[in-house]
């Protein structure tokens, strides 16, 4: 049989919106017990008292403060914005990366601005708007999609960082409770790309900046 704390962390293991306000000190933990108590009397098998509940609640609320990282702990070294950018993603083959690499040769010619992400399935490519004709061009298959009007944030943050757990969580954070939409997302070892609509450009710079650079 499950122990009550057991079910009480799994509950709030498995749902991010539980975790980041228990992480955060951001619910009363009595009124939280009483919520949760029909998925642990569900886990449990067996009827659960709230303060039994509240008192997981505390202990796991401490732990989660120690491990969790705060936007106070974290201070990033760069923040940049690369405006009027556009995405395109084709289906992976063997002719679209021959045509991505004249595309890639092209653009670097010209010192302008292009990024690829590819997965087992798909490559999908970040450019200047400006260089979409010429994508179109020499890429003769069709996108399997197309967006226009994209940012692209960039984070510089310390090589220490790297060993920081949910280090990159806590950046995306930032942003959700912004209820800006990330369009993509790269990194390399000591920089992140966060790629938004243009329109929350502003806002999602302000935010970074304000949480991990004031």
């Amino acid at each position: 049989m499950i122990k009550i704390s057991d079910a009480i962390r799994r509950i709030i293991e498995k749902n991010p919106i539980l975790k980041f306000g228990v992480s955060y000190g951001l619910f009363n933990l009595t009124q939280l017990a009483k919520f949760i108590i029909p998925q642990v009397e569900a886990r449990t098998k067996k009827e659960v008292r709230p303060a039994a509940i509240t008192m997981s609640l505390s202990r796991i609320q401490r732990e989660m403060k120690k491990t969790s990282p705060k936007p106070d702990d974290i201070r990033l070294e760069h923040i940049t914005v690369h405006s009027n950018l556009c995405t395109l993603t084709y289906f992976k083959s063997a002719q679209i990366h021959e045509q991505l690499n004249q595309l890639y040769d092209k653009i670097q010619k010209e010192k302008g601005y292009m990024t690829i992400t590819e997965s087992g399935n798909e490559i999908t490519i970040i450019i200047k708007t400006e260089a979409h004709k010429a994508a179109r061009k020499l890429i003769k298959e069709e996108p399997k999609n197309e967006r226009k009007n994209i940012t692209a944030i960039g984070i510089q943050f310390p090589q220490k960082y790297n060993e920081t757990p949910g280090l990159l969580s806590l950046i995306i954070q930032q942003l959700t409770l912004q209820y800006i939409n990330i369009v993509e997302i790269a990194s390399t070892y000591t920089e992140l790309f966060i790629y938004v609509d243009q329109k929350d450009t502003r806002l999602a710079f302000d935010t970074l900046l304000r949480s991990f650079q004031d």
